[in-house]
């Protein structure tokens, strides 16, 4: 329930997040109608579907690639975070080192490389989402936490990480506070960005290179057609049922309701993307956790 106080302070807000609220956003591509055919139909328009739409695009650009959403691109989760795009793959160097000892050292490899591939992204295609490559600053505010950010940096130089510690008046040249006593900052695998116009670019991006898009189509069947796959969207009040037979199907919902997709036989984990394939009537799954950024395409 919503205090007095509390709704007399929202009385002017809107119900929109913050990044989605803006004169600039997109007009709605239209919704999927009729009988298609395509290569490969990517399933969610959020940063999953999307780079996977447009590394397929990019790396055959003959490929015929038809992308749908349930609403417009970057309307879920992707366009509705705290714009922190990191390198790390697991929440953290620390964890990574407790759980995965054997690993840790491809995963930062891996998940360094997967920043610059972003950085790459956007500047290849000329985003404007405001990247800014500007690392992290973890701080302490108690003299016992000291100690902590001085052990983290070791660990982050252990592994080839640029850290450095910084004293009281260094860190409040950064952020004057008068809470802080010292601070780390890893200088390079934490950018910070605009979550919705990364979205948009990503958008505009993949239609320049003949992706073809369609918003406001929910996908509500997916079934094995001879060597293919055949979805079927639902349809709504303005646009009539459509049809989609591929060769190869990537799922990039998320954590949306995954029922068409049991009915045909795939089981989704949240936070990964599926790859559905058919041929010579043999179905295979792949499937693939993502990191926050959210892409993976295997050619």
């Amino acid at each position: 329930m919503t205090r007095p106080h509390t709704g007399r302070a929202l009385a002017d807000a809107a119900p929109v997040p913050y990044w989605l609220d803006r004169p600039d956003r997109p007009d709605p591509l239209p919704p999927l109608t009729g009988a298609h055919t395509a290569d490969l139909l990517v399933v969610g328009g959020g940063y999953a579907g999307l780079w996977t739409a447009l590394l397929a695009k990019e790396a055959d650009p003959g490929r015929d690639v038809l992308l749908v959403d349930a609403g417009t691109c970057g309307w879920a989760a992707s366009g509705r975070n705290g714009g922190f795009c990191a390198a790390s793959l697991t929440h953290g160097l620390a964890n990574g080192v407790e759980r995965f000892p054997d690993e840790i050292g491809e995963l930062e490899r891996l998940g360094r490389e997967n920043l610059d591939a972003i950085a790459a992204t956007v500047a290849r295609h000329g985003i404007d989402c405001d990247f800014e490559r500007t690392g992290e600053l973890a701080v302490a505010v108690e003299p016992y936490q000291l100690d902590g950010l001085a052990a983290d940096a070791d660990l982050g130089r252990r592994y080839g990480r640029d850290v450095r510690l910084l004293d009281r008046d260094q860190v409040r040249a950064e952020v004057a506070s008068p809470t802080y006593l010292g601070g780390m900052w890893d200088r390079d695998r934490t950018a910070l960005l605009d979550p919705a116009r990364l979205a948009w670019g990503l958008r505009r991006a993949a239609l320049g290179l003949g992706v073809r898009i369609h918003e406001h189509t929910r996908v509500s069947g997916l079934a094995a057609d001879g060597a293919a796959l055949r979805a079927t969207t639902a349809g709504g009040a303005d646009a009539a049922p459509g049809a989609v037979r591929a060769a190869r199907v990537a799922l990039a919902t998320n954590a949306f309701p995954p029922e068409p997709f049991r009915a045909a036989g795939i089981n989704l984990t949240r936070w990964s993307l599926a790859r559905a394939d058919a041929r010579d009537g043999r179905r295979n799954l792949w499937l693939r956790t993502l990191d926050r950024s959210g892409l993976g395409f295997d050619s």
